[in-house]
């Protein structure tokens, strides 16, 4: 009998290209599973950081309330103080089986020595008195509408006139520089 002879010299390199490509198949399989677990942990990771991020903006925002919360509650508390208790300068009158009256008194003080106090605001009204330095005086709460620049000496100021009453109870008008909530002497002013 007769046995047919194959060509081993063509079936050699197809077994080795084969092999070679198996090989490379599975690495190439491995490489792709190892990618995907990589890219399954960083996917993981942003969705942890994204859900911490939502519970970080909602503790946030339930801070910012209990912050917005806090100060409307002392505003109140404060108002509610301001309504109910007399500050200091204020004067309490208390009558008998009535309510509490609230009177604000502002002090001021005259910075001129010899200030005018005039029956009107203006420099053609009548004199009422004349005030020594720093003495005090109570504001009336009426300034006029328009300002007026008045020569003074060596300055010239652009002010209102301040409605005022004096301690004999005398009511007037004095311009605005000649008084203030603070005893200093108002500097550049000739006096006579």
């Amino acid at each position: 009998m007769a046995t047919k002879k194959t060509n081993n010299a063509r079936l050699v390199p197809f077994i080795l290209m084969s092999l070679v490509t198996l090989i490379f198949l599975f690495w190439a399989m491995k490489q792709c599973d190892s990618g995907n677990r990589e890219y399954a942990m960083v996917a993981e990771a942003e969705a942890r950081e994204n859900y911490l991020d939502s519970i970080r903006r909602v503790e946030d925002a339930a801070q910012r309330n209990a912050e917005i919360d806090a100060e409307a509650e002392a505003r109140a508390q404060a108002l509610l103080r301001a309504r109910t208790q007399p500050l200091p300068g204020d004067s309490v009158v208390r009558i008998p089986a009535s309510e509490v009256v609230v009177q604000k008194i502002t002090p001021l003080y005259s910075t001129i020595n010899g200030l005018n106090v005039r029956s009107g605001p203006s420099l053609k009204n009548g004199v009422l008195a004349r005030l020594p330095l720093y003495t005090q005086v109570t504001f009336m709460g009426e300034v006029t509408d328009s300002l007026y620049t008045i020569d003074l000496g060596d300055i010239t100021p652009t002010a209102p006139w301040v409605k005022i009453q004096l301690a004999d109870g005398k009511v007037g008008w004095v311009y605005g520089p000649g008084v203030s909530y603070y005893k200093y002497q108002l500097k550049g002013v000739i006096t006579d």
